[in-house]
């Protein structure tokens, strides 16, 4: 069987990536994850991604959510928030220790990847998630009046203010993870994750990018857009407001110098003629990931396309 390399983002990328962990054996499958939403709150190194995945792969998400651990309890929060305390964040008591232990590791010399390890070793997972980068890259939102941080923006304004542009800071002194050696993998899987702000930090990553440029034959995208919506998030609330098509086109467009291969939901089957025109190889799929089944079935299909040509 082939090496798999996952780029992944938070929910909708989770969810593809449990498939893949159901579907293949361990060491055939490595999940890079951004990481340009990581942040520091009351001092502690938060990484939403890393910890979404983690988590689905883990059984620990709560799924009713889509995010944080299930079962959990606030006691925290509460008491935080009679002390007067920010409490926009929410930070569950079984979420709160896995970002003290994170912060603690880090403190003490582990770098951001040897710190998920130690994370995945506790979760009983295998060592195969990964961040894009061990050096900060922090993602911002350009809104017509301000520069927001992206949990201002994603948690704390919910998303409402219009997006103008996108901005990514410290690339400048980041590389993808130097752990991960591209030339490894035989396909580069792009999960369906928002493009912008969950595979676009990755994208600005010049190692990667560059790899991904030369070898676009071993790229497949999944679209993160189905029939017009986003799987997850508010892609295509962003495409709306960037003033772009809401549909499979725009998502293959913007991919377009990275991949050759992409799968579409079986509603957008009318779109491959444009698609093909781009380029691409289109396959369809059933997209939508709300069971177990569903997932399996979709990573499954991926595979079995991939591992036959």
């Amino acid at each position: 069987m082939k090496n798999y390399l996952l780029l992944c983002g938070g929910v909708g990328g989770a969810k593809l990536a449990l498939g893949f962990k159901n579907s293949i054996d361990p060491k055939k499958l490595t999940i890079a994850v951004n990481t340009g939403d990581d942040f520091t709150h009351y001092g502690l190194k938060i990484c939403p991604d890393l910890d979404t995945v983690m988590y689905t792969l883990a059984g620990e998400s709560d799924t009713s959510k889509g995010w944080g651990r299930k079962d959990e309890s606030w006691n925290m929060l509460s008491a935080l928030s009679e002390m007067g305390g920010e409490t926009w964040f929410q930070l569950g008591d079984k979420d709160l220790a896995t970002h003290i232990q994170r912060t603690y590791l880090i403190n003490n010399g582990q770098s951001l990847t040897q710190a998920t390890q130690t994370l995945c070793e506790s979760f009983n997972l295998p060592k195969n998630i990964f961040p894009m980068s061990n050096q900060p890259v922090e993602t911002y939102i350009q809104t017509k009046n301000r520069l927001l941080s992206f949990q201002e923006y994603f948690v704390k304004l919910k998303c409402e203010p219009p997006v103008a542009d996108f901005v990514f800071k410290g690339l400048d002194k980041a590389s993808f993870n130097e752990d991960l050696d591209l030339s490894t993998y035989d396909e580069i899987i792009i999960c369906p994750s928002n493009p912008y702000v969950s595979i676009n930090p990755m994208l600005q990553l010049s190692s990667l990018k560059n790899y991904l440029h030369d070898y676009s034959e071993k790229v497949t995208v999944i679209s993160p857009i189905v029939n017009a919506q986003s799987l997850k998030g508010p892609t295509a609330k962003m495409m709306q407001e960037l003033g772009q098509e809401v549909g499979v086109k725009t998502i293959a467009k913007f991919y377009k110098s990275y991949s050759k291969r992409i799968f579409i939901d079986s509603s957008d089957l009318d779109e491959s003629n444009k698609l093909n025109d781009l380029g691409y190889e289109v396959h369809i799929a059933d997209l939508i990931m709300n069971t177990i089944d569903n997932k399996n079935a979709l990573a499954e299909a991926i595979i079995h396309e991939l591992e036959s040509k």
